[in-house]
């Protein structure tokens, strides 16, 4: 507790030197929820090593419905044809609900920003000792967020119609 309350006045203070050279006023980091950077360690690791034994064990699991999909496109192609085609349909769906939630997540940070004019915007949790922008620079930060959540969100419809139109163009003839 007493290092935190350390580093806010250390931050504070190179916040208000900043905010003497720019003529801007820095927020305090009060208003921020601060994670020490050994937490963040831990809780990224704790996610990604649960995420990467998935996707691993995922992969393993597609090659092995792969495998079977081509034994069973030698003996039977119109049942294996139609099987390839709900997968592709999967895929495309998955695609669309990932990426669609990915880029709402970001639309939604950048708003955030945008109408608080702090960036990261005021409340979220920050890593200790990260920068924050106030003013017309976060606007700006916060603006392209919005822009790259809306590409994103078009990237991931398309690709999602792309790939719908790709399992629909499979055609089995019964």
């Amino acid at each position: 507790m007493r290092h935190r309350a350390q580093w806010q006045r250390n931050s504070y203070q190179v916040n208000m030197r900043a905010a003497v050279n720019t003529a801007k006023p820095m927020h305090e980091p009060t208003q921020y929820r601060i994670l020490a950077r050994h937490h963040f360690v831990i809780a990224m690791i704790a996610l990604i090593c649960p995420l990467a034994v998935g996707v691993w064990l995922g992969l393993d699991q597609l090659d092995s419905y792969l495998a079977k999909l081509e034994q069973l496109a030698a003996t039977a192609p119109n049942e294996a044809g139609l099987k390839l085609k709900q997968f592709g349909e999967s895929i495309a769906i998955a695609n669309a609900v990932v990426l669609t939630l990915f880029a709402a997540l970001i639309i939604r940070h950048g708003w955030r920003g945008w109408q608080s004019q702090a960036m990261p915007p005021r409340g979220s949790w920050i890593i200790e000792g990260q920068r924050t922008w106030a003013g017309e620079h976060a606007v700006r930060i916060a603006q392209f967020t919005v822009a790259v959540g809306v590409i994103l969100m078009i990237l991931g419809v398309a690709s999602s119609a792309l790939l719908w139109d790709l399992g629909r163009s499979i055609s089995v003839t019964q």
